[in-house]
């Protein structure tokens, strides 16, 4: 049996970024042709999001850290780790997850924090509300960003 592994979708396929902008990485496949790839993109698979789409951020309210869409300031937070446990539990098991940097869903350590929802000053940095669900579901699998990817992957 092939190892399970999560990838953003983002970087598997053209233009799902909330920006439409294509950050896929050309010989991605090719690196995971031994394993079985679970394409995910929390944010128009379980959230049911658009692409294009507005830009969710990661922002504190009332001391915790909630998704806000920013167009209207929808608390996403809740829904999205309701659904992304369900996801998970359904595709397990997962061997590990290569998953996009900086995003508010699959951001590892590296998704902003913004002080307010109409501001840009950040206060800080966390993982992506999927993520956080991903490494409780799942600890102690290995999961990278694109940053993370080299010529023999860590699974």
């Amino acid at each position: 049996m092939k190892k399970r592994i999560l990838v953003s979708r983002c970087l598997l396929e053209c233009c799902y970024r909330y920006d439409s902008k294509d950050v896929r990485i050309e010989n991605l496949r090719e690196l995971l042709k031994d394993f079985e790839v679970i394409p995910i993109c929390p944010e128009v698979e379980l959230l049911c999001l658009p692409v294009p789409r507005p830009r969710l951020k990661l922002v504190p309210v009332n001391g915790e850290v909630k998704l806000l869409k920013e167009d209207t300031g929808e608390d996403l937070t809740e829904v999205l780790k309701e659904r992304s446990r369900e996801f998970l539990e359904k595709v397990k098991p997962i061997h590990g997850a290569i998953l996009k940097s900086k995003s508010p869903s699959c951001g590892l350590k590296d998704a902003k924090v913004y002080k307010c929802l109409k501001c840009e000053e950040e206060v800080g940095r966390e993982s992506g509300v999927f993520t956080k669900v991903l490494m409780e579901m799942f600890p102690g699998i290995p999961i990278i960003t694109e940053k993370g990817i080299g010529k023999k992957l860590p699974f």
